[in-house]
């Protein structure tokens, strides 16, 4: 089994640097979801919505702020 050094390593090796930032980045904007708001999320992506694009779009909305998200991700 790898070490977390090693899996950073071989992640870091295996990336470019924008796709290791924007990666940080969602998983940034995704911690800061409420519980409901994430469910409402992984709901729009199993009826085909893209996970990844519909983060982007909160993570945009957001700008600098720390608040959870709700609000905009309800359709």
């Amino acid at each position: 089994m790898k070490t977390i050094n090693e899996i950073i390593t071989d992640t870091i090796a295996d990336q470019t640097p924008e796709q290791l930032a924007l990666g940080w980045l969602r998983y940034e904007e995704l911690r800061r979801f409420s519980v409901a708001a994430y469910q409402c999320l992984t709901d729009r992506n199993l009826r085909g919505e893209n996970f990844d694009e519909m983060v982007e779009t909160e993570l945009l909305k957001r700008g600098n702020t720390n608040k959870t998200r709700l609000a905009t991700i309800v359709k």
